[in-house]
This record gives C-alpha cells, sequence and structure tokens, in this order.
C-alpha cells in the first residue's frame, strides 16, 4: 500500500467514525492472512458485521451505534479490503483466527452480499460456533449463475476524476441524498489505496454466488436465518430471494422498499429495526 494513500484512508476513517452516534474503537490485530484491522463499540453478547465486495467495516456506519447499545459490536475489514492485509484466498480460516485472538467463543453474524457469503461459509464450517445468521443481497444461482450489474473498469481509470466517479457510486444507491459526505470521502480513499478494486456496490462476489438449496435440501446450517433484501436489488431480485426463504425451514425474509440492494446505508431504520428484533428474539428462546 502506498504509504500517503494509507495516511488518507486511516483519516476519512476516524472523520467517518462520528457518524456513528457512539464511541467507536479502531484496532489491528494480526492474523494467518496478515494484518485485520476492526471497528469495535458497545458490550454485551458479540455481534460481527461483515461487509460485502467493496469499501470495508465502515460501510456499517448506520448499523454499529444502533446495535452497540445493546451488543459487543466487531466490524473487521475482510481480508485484502479497507485497511486489513491480506487477500480474498484467505477464505473463513482469518474469521477463526480473529475471533480466537478476541476469544469469541459464539457470534452472531451479519453480512452483506460478499460478506454475507462468507458469513454463510463459515457458520458451513463451523457450526457450534455461530448463534445466529442474518445475511442481506446475496448473491444467488440456482443453475446458470445470473448476471452481477457490471462493474467499473478496473484501476485509476474510473477513479481518476472525481466526478465521474461520484456519479458511478450514487447511481448505486436508492437516494444519493442520503449518503453521508464523510462516508463517500471514505469510499473515495480507498479507491486511491486500491487501484484494483471497485470501491461501489456490490463489489466483487468472492466468495459467491450461493447456490440456492433443492426443495428439501438440508444444505444450510440450522441456527436461527434473518434474510434482508432490498426491493431493488439490480444482482438478485426478490422473486430468488423468495425462492431462497421457502427452502430455508423456520426462516425470516424482510424485503425493504427504496433500496437498490444496501439497505443498512438506504434504509438504516428499518433494517437495524430488522436486524435487532430478529436478535433480540434470540434471547427469548
Amino acid at each position: 500500500m502506498d504509504p500517503a494513500h494509507r495516511a488518507e484512508a486511516e483519516a476519512a476513517v476516524d472523520r467517518l467514525l462520528p457518524r456513528c452516534g457512539v464511541a467507536v474503537a479502531r484496532h489491528t490485530l494480526d492474523g494467518p492472512s496478515g494484518r485485520i484491522h476492526y471497528l469495535e463499540a458497545g458490550g454485551g453478547p458479540p455481534v460481527v458485521l461483515l461487509h460485502g465486495g467493496f469499501g470495508g467495516a465502515g460501510n456499517w456506519y448506520r448499523t454499529l451505534g444502533p446495535l452497540s447499545r445493546r451488543y459487543r459490536v466487531l466490524a473487521p475489514d475482510r481480508p485484502g479490503y479497507g485497511l486489513s492485509a491480506g487477500g480474498a484466498e484467505a477464505g473463513t480460516a482469518w474469521l477463526d483466527a480473529w475471533l480466537d485472538a478476541l476469544a469469541v467463543e459464539r457470534v452472531a453474524l451479519v453480512g452483506h452480499a460478499a460478506g454475507g457469503a462468507l458469513a454463510l461459509a463459515y457458520a458451513q464450517a463451523r457450526p457450534g460456533r455461530v448463534r445466529a445468521l442474518a445475511l442481506g443481497d446475496l448473491l444467488l444461482a440456482e443453475g446458470a449463475t445470473p448476471a452481477v450489474a457490471p462493474g467499473a473498469p478496473a484501476g485509476r481509470r474510473w477513479a481518476r476524476r472525481v466526478q465521474t466517479w461520484y456519479s458511478g457510486v450514487a447511481a448505486r444507491f436508492d437516494d444519493r441524498r442520503l449518503l453521508a459526505p464523510e462516508y463517500l470521502y471514505y469510499l473515495w480513499c480507498l479507491a486511491q489505496l486500491r487501484p484494483d478494486q471497485d470501491q461501489r456496490p456490490p463489489g466483487d462476489a468472492t466468495p459467491g454466488p450461493v447456490p440456492i438449496p433443492a426443495a428439501g435440501a438440508r444444505t444450510w446450517p440450522a441456527a436461527p436465518i434473518l434474510l434482508i433484501w432490498g426491493r431493488g436489488n439490480r444482482w438478485t431480485g426478490v422473486p430468488l430471494a423468495r425462492q431462497l426463504h421457502a427452502r430455508i425451514p423456520d426462516a425470516w425474509l424482510r424485503v425493504i422498499e427504496h433500496s437498490k440492494g444496501i439497505p443498512q446505508l438506504e434504509q438504516p431504520g428499518e433494517y437495524n429495526y430488522a436486524v435487532m428484533t430478529f436478535l433480540e428474539r434470540l434471547t427469548h428462546e
């Protein structure tokens, strides 16, 4: 990483954190895939937020605060994203080692898009460690892999001018006026830091797409599952989400209006209420 761009990205994270509305600590931890940068707030049962294939832990700036009033919320930059080292080839081993280092035995995982696919893969590999899954706007596949919204050209060719970059990012959200300028600046700094990475939703699909189970198949973990979908999701529409929901016993499905597939940023009130209601239900079962 270029030191000047990393310093700018570090400063951008610090500028964004007050938008969380609570005290948020930044940490780094060495793991098998390299150094992991993560955010932490609150106390109580642990909840891990896993961002999608763009941006980093800052993608959760509208969720981290509300959840931290009841939970210990941990939001890492996945390997190869944000300020973390490593790459997507890290699989789930880094998550296991990171939770071990933090002395977290059982956890609820909340993931968006590729982060949700990662959460699911981890729950399948370590079912005893995951108490619940809240998965949003996954890239799904049944038979042929579905088409994904086209990404930007790699590298600085798409990030060269702020105006061009901004219009490309803003078009991915239902209402660009809802995005905090600190968040857009954060994504811009990551675009400079990681020029071969598209900092626009949905970003990279790794480790997706997620196959929809066949009717009657029990391939998903037995943990309680919440599915959250934006009505205007362009990479996996609501009909596929409903099909997935029908094939997972006892799963919840919440469809959020006025969202192109990033409801935690576009409609944070509805998104956070859905996740918190789901997690609160677990304490009474």
